[in-house]
């Protein structure tokens, strides 16, 4: 049996605008996906497993319609790698955290299917996806990244965020996950603009140590955010209370949210009202 793992992703800064050429602070996750496979005689047999256990899809690759976009993966993968014959046998993958999270179940796989090839998960990644490609990036990295992808030409810099006050700063998922490939879509017919603020946005925010300067960071990339899509942040009803530093994170529309929480007693209650989907820096992020 062959064996992979990927991690799962959150991307911090510059949401969105990554896709133009905005530079980014992404971290992979505790948390990703694993992969075994098992050689054999019949055709390719595959079965994703949910965090719980639970089967997720399960089939024969060229037969299920369900399996249709790692079919693809792997049709790639063997023209990028100049095998054949296609791969027969079993593969067994399992995510680590809820699908609805949406940490890179995707990408993940992405990674997975590269290492299985021994190719180039990013190769593979724009001849597949219109994604920036953060999140496959963040697949294989030991520590969170600089990423940043000015049309051919992809930057990818390991970062080191000790400096930040990480005790303070936790993530809450809001329950309305967005399908991120029709985000794309949308944001794409979007006219080029701010990205160069969200680039020193980026910048100041990582070399920021105290919690009032990294808050009204936060805060700052939020309404940018917000203007930049001409949407109201998904935030703004939630949190009421001013001395919180709050960003969405990823598709806009409830994926998690990161918040940066000096008062204690907010925490608790936090913790309180939202026992699972509340979660600390630590818990989280690699």
């Amino acid at each position: 049996m062959i064996s992979f793992r990927a991690n799962g992703k959150l991307l911090i800064t510059s949401e969105y605008a990554v896709l133009r050429g905005a530079k980014s602070i992404a971290i992979p996750t505790k948390l990703g996906q694993t992969f075994n496979y098992v050689q054999g005689n019949k055709s390719l047999f595959w079965t994703a497993y949910k965090n719980d256990g639970s089967v997720w899809i399960q089939g024969f690759v060229g037969k299920s319609e369900n399996l249709r976009q790692v079919k693809k993966l792997i049709t790639e993968a063997m023209k990028i790698a100049h095998r054949n014959d296609f791969p027969r046998g079993e593969v067994f993958t399992k995510l680590e955290f809820p699908q609805e999270w949406g940490w890179g179940s995707s990408s993940s796989l992405t990674s997975l299917i590269a290492q299985w090839f021994s190719i180039d998960a990013l190769e593979l990644h724009f001849k597949t996806s219109n994604g920036s490609g953060y999140d496959v990036a963040c697949a294989m990295a030991k520590q969170p990244i600089f990423y940043r992808r000015l049309k051919n030409n992809i930057e990818i810099t390991p970062i080191k965020l000790n400096q930040w006050p990480t005790e303070n700063m936790y993530f809450q998922y809001l329950g309305k996950k967005k399908e991120s490939s029709e985000a794309v879509k949308e944001y794409n017919k979007k006219p080029i603009q701010n990205i160069e603020a969200f680039t020193r946005l980026t910048e100041d925010m990582f070399k920021a140590s105290k919690i009032k300067t990294l808050i009204n960071l936060v805060n700052k990339h939020e309404l940018l955010m917000s203007e930049h899509l001409g949407q109201e942040s998904p935030l703004q009803s939630i949190f009421k209370d001013s001395t919180i530093g709050m960003k969405s994170l990823g598709a806009w529309g409830g994926d998690f949210a990161l918040l940066i929480i000096p008062n204690k007693q907010q925490v608790d209650y936090l913790k309180l009202n939202n026992p699972r989907t509340f979660f600390s820096w630590n818990e989280v992020i690699r």
